[in-house]
């Protein structure tokens, strides 16, 4: 194995390892530190000489995880189900207007 091919997967182990702590977390400040991790790994790995396939992994992720570490929002939302629940609870109480105009009468 050349000395290139040794950095390159050494890199890439780094990097597969990067993204397995990172999977799925909410926290805006650690997708943060996702990203300035990448950056690094990308400028050692240009300076050892890793081989362009390697880089190109590693500014693909980088870039998208610049994209997703704003798209990502940091608070959970409800599911559509509990919403349309919720909503047709709410049209359940509401008063008919023939209802309505019956109370009014009283």
């Amino acid at each position: 194995m050349r000395a290139d091919q040794t950095a390159g997967c050494r890199f890439e182990d780094e990097l597969a390892s990067l993204i397995a702590s990172m999977q799925s977390s909410r926290d805006i400040g650690k997708r943060y530190a996702l990203f300035d991790a990448l950056s690094n790994l990308e400028r050692r790995a240009q300076c050892a000489g890793a081989p362009d396939s390697t880089l190109r992994k590693i500014a693909e992720i980088r870039f998208l995880t610049g994209i997703l570490r704003e798209a990502v929002r940091p608070f959970p939302i409800a599911p559509l189900r509990t919403v349309l629940r919720a909503r047709e609870r709410v049209d359940t109480m509401r008063v008919s207007p023939a209802e309505a105009a019956d109370l009014d009468v009283l």
